[in-house]
């Protein structure tokens, strides 16, 4: 080996002073080998070669490969044969050569015994030569089948995967699988130019498609395709290319995904539907991962807050940044509980900062979905729902309300609400003072709280009200040590929205002592006419023939008009102010039958022409003989609703 080593250095030394592809980096590259075992060779240590790295050595460095072999202390097959064909030949060349050496060098010939010794010692060292080639190849031989075993059990046993070796001609040369159609068949019947053409969802022609482009460009190909009996398989051809670079095999494979393809379809159909719902909904999911942080998100989530896209990474320390500062402390000790596992759902509303710098309200829910090995919580999954809507109706309600309650305890008249079974709902200021002595009367009987009685009056106009589900009135003479006062009783039926059940009772009480002392009548209290003005409804009343008698300036706002006066110059009875015929001859109907009419839905005419909706109520006024005198008309807008109720089609 120490004399391969020592030629082989010199030649390709000798070849890198004349060019810079011989570097020892370089040429132990291109045959195959790393740079440091081609220098242990040259070194003269024991780095032994392959016949195949010797050879492509010797083509290499410009040498003959049985030169190299012969420094390597090896024989090639070609020598190996030619012994074996006519050793006697092959020592007589020796002998020769031996001769031609003694003679160059000057040194006598050796002996015949001499020569037939060393003659001995030559075979006996190729004799020992071929028996470790034998054993060395016998070796090879046998681990080269039990790994072809090994491949071939495999391969036997793979599921769902059609393994096929085919020949150039499509011939079937093994399979692990017995195969219906033969493929060499198959592409003469239908042709291998239907190959490069694939059908409308995107599949093969057929299922040998891909061998054919595989032999063609001696590449690995891939593609599908969809049986006749509807299932669906992934192709893959891998040709084998011999060591000029022909192919002279093509492994074929066949994967069967019909179930893995109609799961996977089932599984995009649900996120769609839950894709659609979400979205319907316009709510955004969010998943925090508690280990490190971070928490993922829908794109809705980052656009109920202004944002366009994924304008920055959010991390529960971003989260908790936006939190509004009064909820930040509630928001994070509700989280942390559910984190501990004391809540079954993680569940809060909250305030986060928006792109603009204002604030929304949000609904937030979501539950712990996985644990650590430990027992820790490590994900939670949850929803985002943008709720600033739903808080501005509250805060409205709240404040109409405030601005009922503020109007109610303002009226210098005794207000009560009473229950079917005559149980205080409600009472207002006046009606506590007159008659409660300051006391909370709501959830005790009417007599109870008021009159200090253990039953109904005799003559209580709120329990004729409720059984005849009619208006009713009484003026009762109440004496007192100083006086006496006459007091009016007016109590109006509540109805449910149909109409038709009585759920309750609204009862007026007011002092009339002094007008019918002085037997003439008042013009209305300037405090009310202001509040009558200040009204955030519109309010108004008109006589029995329809006509207006009066109205505030919010009635005359929602028709279009810039105060009362200039409304009531245009138009002069209320039917004008209806959209529609057919609804103002409705009202009049139900006027003629009931004493207070709640939620009757229209559209009105404005100035300008247009048709809005809104929504009015009604108290009716009778005669002694219960014929109509007026009413009074209590209108709201009701056209944002409208809008969202009723769809595009719909808004007639």
């Amino acid at each position: 080996m120490s004399s391969l080593g020592s030629y082989v250095k010199e030649r390709r030394e000798a070849l890198s002073a004349k060019h810079s592809g011989y570097s020892i980096r370089s040429v132990a590259k291109r045959i195959g080998i790393h740079h440091s075992y081609l220098s242990k060779l040259e070194r003269g240590e024991n780095a032994p070669l392959t016949e195949e790295r010797i050879h492509a050595l010797a083509r290499l460095l410009g040498e003959d490969p049985e030169v190299l072999m012969a420094l390597a202390g090896k024989l090639s097959e070609r020598t190996t044969a030619i012994i074996r064909s006519d050793p006697a030949a092959f020592q007589e060349s020796l002998a020769s050569l031996q001769g031609r050496m003694a003679g160059q060098s000057g040194l006598p010939a050796d002996s015949p015994t001499q020569r037939l010794a060393q003659r001995k010692n030559e075979l006996e060292e190729l004799t020992r030569l071929l028996r470790d080639e034998i054993r060395q190849r016998q070796v090879l031989e046998g681990q080269l089948r039990e790994q072809q075993k090994v491949q071939s059990t495999i391969l036997q046993n793979l599921r769902d995967v059609s393994v096929v070796l085919l020949d150039t001609q499509f011939r079937i040369v093994w399979s692990n699988t017995p195969v219906t159609d033969n493929p060499s068949s198959l592409m003469h019947q239908l042709g291998a130019g239907n190959c490069g053409q694939l059908g409308p969802d995107g599949s093969e022609a057929n299922p040998y498609c891909t061998a054919w482009r595989a032999l063609k460009t001696r590449t690995i190909q891939n593609g599908t395709y969809r049986s006749i009996d509807g299932r669906h398989w992934l192709l893959r051809s891998a040709p084998v290319l011999a060591a000029d670079g022909t192919v002279t095999q093509i492994v074929h494979l066949q994967f069967e995904v019909t179930e893995l393809l109609q799961a996977r379809q089932a599984l995009e159909a649900s996120e769609e539907r839950w894709k659609f719902a979400l979205e319907g909904s316009r709510g955004a999911v969010w998943d925090y991962d508690i280990l490190t942080g971070r928490v993922q998100h829908s794109p809705m989530w980052m656009a109920q807050l202004g944002y366009a896209g994924h304008e920055f990474e959010l991390t529960i320390d971003q989260w908790e940044r936006m939190l509004h500062p009064d909820d930040r402390g509630p928001a994070m000790d509700t989280l942390a509980a559910h984190v501990r596992g004391e809540t079954e759902f993680y569940d809060f509303e909250y305030r986060l900062l928006c792109k603009d710098g204002s604030y929304k309200w949000i609904h937030s829910r979501g539950k712990l979905m996985e644990k650590g090995s430990t027992g820790s919580a490590t994900r939670i999954t949850g929803t985002h729902h943008d709720m600033s809507q739903r808080k501005a109706i509250e805060e409205q309600i709240l404040a109409n309300e405030a601005f009922l309650e503020t109007l109610l305890g303002s009226i210098e008249e005794g207000i009560s609400v009473l229950a079917p079974d005559m149980t205080v709902r409600y009472a207002n200021p006046t009606m506590v003072r007159w008659y409660a002595e300051g006391c909370n009367p709501v959830g005790k009987k009417c007599h109870q709280a008021f009159h200090q009685l253990g039953e109904c009056c005799a003559r209580c106009p709120a329990v004729r009200s409720l059984r005849t589900g009619r208006n009713e009135f009484e003026v009762l003479e109440v004496t007192s040590s100083t006086s006496v006062r006459s007091i009016e009783f007016s109590a109006y039926p509540i109805r449910d929205m149909s109409g038709d059940e009585v759920t309750g009772v609204i009862v007026f009480v007011r002092d009339i002592t002094a007008k019918r002392q002085s037997r003439t009548t008042q013009e209305p209290d300037a405090q009310l006419l202001d509040m009558y003005e200040a009204a955030p409804i519109g309010m108004c009343t008109v006589d029995a023939a329809g006509r207006f008698v009066r109205m505030n300036s919010r009635y005359a706002r929602l028709h279009g008009y810039a105060s009362a006066r200039q409304m009531m110059r245009s138009v002069h009875s209320e039917s004008e102010a209806f959209a529609s015929p057919s609804d103002w001859a409705a009202l009049q109907e139900q006027i003629l039958v009931r004493e207070e009419i709640t939620g009757f839905e229209c559209r009105i005419r404005c100035k300008d022409g247009t048709t809005p909706w809104a929504s009015r109520s009604i108290r009716v006024t009778r005669g002694d003989r219960g014929g109509v005198r007026g009413w009074d008309v209590f209108l709201e807008d009701i056209q944002a609703r409208k809008s969202r109720e009723l769809a595009p089609g719909d808004m007639r």
